[in-house]
């Protein structure tokens, strides 16, 4: 099992976690493309393999994949509770 540590953060240290992940994931991307092993990324629907002599390789078109949702439009009515008022 995991065993997940309780932290005391406030709501500003919270708010930040976000912008500290994003930060992470580019850091660590831009890491692994100047390193000397092939990445493999998405980018504009296509899936795409970076070589570490820099050649980039389209390995398959993903467009497909992506769904635009459709929203439905419909109105949620709470029940009316009826009861005895003293």
């Amino acid at each position: 099992m995991t065993t997940y540590t309780v932290m005391k953060t406030n709501m500003r240290d919270e708010a930040i976690i976000p912008k500290l992940a994003i930060d992470s994931f580019r850091q660590a991307f831009a890491d692994a493309v100047s390193s000397d092993i092939p990445v493999v990324f998405v980018s504009k629907e296509k899936i795409i393999e970076k070589q570490a002599d820099g050649k980039m390789i389209e390995l398959k078109n993903v467009s497909q994949a992506y769904v635009i949702p459709e929203l439905k439009h419909t109105v949620l009515k709470r029940k009316v509770k009826r009861g005895v008022f003293a």
